[in-house]
Parts: C-alpha cells; sequence; structure tokens
C-alpha cells in the first residue's frame, strides 16, 4: 500500500516534517540516497588502533535554539542526556590575535555527535536509505519518484527536502507538462550555496588553547576550528575539526579529499602550531551553506501536493543553519496538514545578512 506522503531526503528538514505527519495520523516514508539519516548534521566515527572511537561532526558545527518550538526541543534533548550546550561564545582569530566575545546564546552539541539529532528525530520513522531519487513522475494519483537501481515509489503528497540546486533538476522535466509548477521551479533554482572543504584530525595529543572553536577572520584557508573532543564525553581522543573557506574551496572543488587534506592540516599548523594526527580524511560538501534563499518558510502546493522544505528557505530572519532546517520542516507539515500558516509565517522575512552565523 503507498504512503500518504512521500518524503526524498531524510535531512533534518524532512525528518521535522515527516515526524509531525506521522503525529497527526499519516503513513509517511523517508528515502536519502546516503547510508544514514540527518542530512549536512553529519558525523564522521574513526576506529583508532588501539581500539578507541572518535567522533567528529564534519557538516554542521553546532546546534542553536532561538525560537519556541527549538528551544523545547533542546530542553528536552539536555533533560534527555542526548544533547547539552557546548559553549555560549566562540572565540574569533585575526591576523594571529586570538580574542572571546562575552558569553551570548547557548550553542548544542550532542555528546554523540551532530548526526545524533537526525537519529532522535527518526525514532518510529520509515526511513529507506540508499535509495537516489533520480527522477519525477506526475500521475493521476499523486506521485512516483524513480530510484537509480530501478525502484519507484508513489504516494498521493511529495516533499523534496533537497538542496535548491538539486530540486529544480528534478523538477524541470515537469514544467511542461505540470500546470502551475514553472514560477515555483525558477524559484527554488535561485536558490545558492556556499562549498566547503572540511578535514578532520585525530590527534596523538591535544593543541595548547584556551578555547573550544575558532572562527578565523581573513584566513587566506580557513575559516573554521573546533577541538571536537570538547562536545564529547570526557575521555574522547584529542580531534581537531577544520573548515575551509568557501572562496578557497571553489578554487579547490574538484580536487581528490587525499590532495586537499594534507593543504588543510598545513593551513591548521599556521595557526595552532605543530600537532601531530593519528588519522585525518577530508570531505566536500557542494551545498553547504544557503547564500541565496527561499522566501517564505517552505514551499507547498495544494493543488498539486508537493512541496520542498530545508535551510534554502526563510523561515525566521537569523540566517541559514540547523534550527532553520528544522523550523521550515515543521511549517511544511502545517501546510500538508492542512493547518495554514501562523502570524510569524505569514510575516515577510528578511534573508541572511553577513554578521548572523551559520551553523555550518
Amino acid at each position: 500500500m503507498s504512503p500518504d506522503l512521500l518524503i526524498v531526503g531524510a535531512g533534518l528538514a524532512g525528518l521535522a516534517l515527516a515526524g509531525d505527519a506521522v503525529r497527526a495520523g499519516m503513513d509517511v516514508q523517508v528515502l536519502d540516497k546516503s547510508r544514514g539519516v540527518s542530512g549536512r548534521a553529519s558525523t564522521r566515527r574513526v576506529a583508532l588502533d588501539d581500539g578507541r572511537e572518535a567522533r567528529l561532526d564534519h557538516g554542521a558545527r553546532f546546534f542553536t535554539a532561538r525560537q519556541e518550538r527549538t528551544r523545547a526541543l533542546a530542553e528536552e534533548g539536555v533533560q534527555g542526556g542526548w544533547l547539552r550546550v557546548w559553549t555560549r561564545s566562540v572565540s574569533e582569530w585575526r591576523d594571529g590575535t586570538v580574542t572571546t566575545p562575552p558569553p551570548e546564546h547557548p550553542r548544542y552539541v550532542p555528546p554523540a555527535g551532530m548526526s545524533a539529532l537526525g537519529r532522535h528525530l527518526a525514532r518510529g520513522l520509515s526511513v529507506t536509505t540508499g535509495a537516489e531519487v533520480t527522477s519525477l513522475e506526475r500521475r493521476a494519483g499523486g506521485w512516483r519518484v524513480h530510484t537509480r537501481d530501478g525502484a519507484s515509489w508513489e504516494a498521493p503528497r511529495l516533499v523534496l527536502n533537497l538542496p535548491g540546486p538539486q530540486v529544480a533538476p528534478l523538477l524541470d522535466d515537469l514544467v511542461g507538462d505540470v500546470p502551475g509548477l514553472a514560477e515555483a521551479a525558477r524559484e527554488v533554482g535561485r536558490v545558492r550555496y556556499d562549498p566547503y572543504w572540511a578535514t578532520g584530525a585525530v590527534l596523538e595529543r591535544d593543541v595548547e588553547a584556551g578555547w573550544l572553536a575558532l572562527r578565523l577572520f581573513g584566513h587566506p584557508v580557513l575559516e573554521w576550528i573546533a577541538r571536537e573532543h570538547t562536545k564529547r564525553e570526557p575521555g574522547h581522543p584529542p580531534a581537531l575539526m577544520l573548515h575551509a573557506t568557501p572562496d578557497w574551496t571553489r578554487a579547490h572543488l574538484e580536487r581528490r579529499p587525499e590532495e586537499v587534506r594534507p593543504e588543510l592540516l598545513e593551513a591548521a599548523r599556521d595557526v595552532l602550531g605543530d600537532f601531530t594526527p593519528l588519522h585525518a580524511f577530508a570531505h566536500r560538501w557542494r551545498h553547504a551553506t544557503p547564500t541565496e534563499r527561499a522566501p517564505g518558510p517552505a514551499h507547498w502546493d495544494p493543488a498539486l501536493r508537493i512541496g520542498w522544505c530545508g535551510d534554502g528557505h526563510t523561515p525566521d530572519p537569523h540566517g541559514p543553519r540547523v534550527e532553520a532546517a528544522l523550523l521550515s520542516g515543521w511549517a511544511l507539515a502545517r501546510r500538508v496538514l492542512g493547518q495554514g500558516e501562523d502570524e510569524r509565517e505569514r510575516a515577510s522575512l528578511p534573508p541572511r545578512t553577513p554578521e548572523q552565523e551559520p551553523n555550518l
């Protein structure tokens, strides 16, 4: 039997939407091309030769909670022990000088890694991984999606929880045959993202530092360094997570991870001094931080019963981040369920401004 709602993409927005839809009584199926859930809220596990395991967040860096529902989720997580406040202030590097701003809003992290947030949201959901959707088909009863392995899935309602540059190509083949889809397809096609290379390193010993993370300004290669073990439980191996700047990443976007990794480690030595990695890896995110976003919290066409959500939308004025993805998914759930928009969603919300920090 076909589900009531099919969601392509098991990132945080899609999982947030799925959870609300299931609680409202819908039969929901989530598909994702990856091996697990959480999207860019991703954690790499590294097994060391001595039997220890390291966990490094190579996607989303942390989780903020400025809105009522995300604050409730954060409080639930802290009380449940799967989430904690990591820091209230991120230190800054400028021309070799490190300063630490006064404490402000909390940045939350799961001690088990950022992917634990997605696993929490996915509890009780039907999720099929390893299913990469390659095309969509409009049918009399709703929608059919086709996957790379030749499988197909059908449902009367369809949501795409994908970056805008991945949504637009799926819609292109439908625009001429599905009235009313063209303008929405053009709008999501205008969404743009900054890419970045990430490199994680498990260290022989910790670097000498009094900070938990550095946001770098004016560095030619790096924009972020975190002492990842400070997010974890005591006894976790010392580890660093490095994020390259978007400009450096674009200039090196098509290089192989084994080529990029030593260059990012050397850039970190310029900032931190020498250190010895026991294990290191590099990962490329083509669609990391949205720089041009679609207006409104999400898109839903009640006549066609198709929509999309994610941090490429503008659910509140605080910029693209983990919280934006969650708010987008919850907002779309209200529309899919026919509950309409709340007052905040009807307001005209400004796009991201440079001073607003992303979580990714």
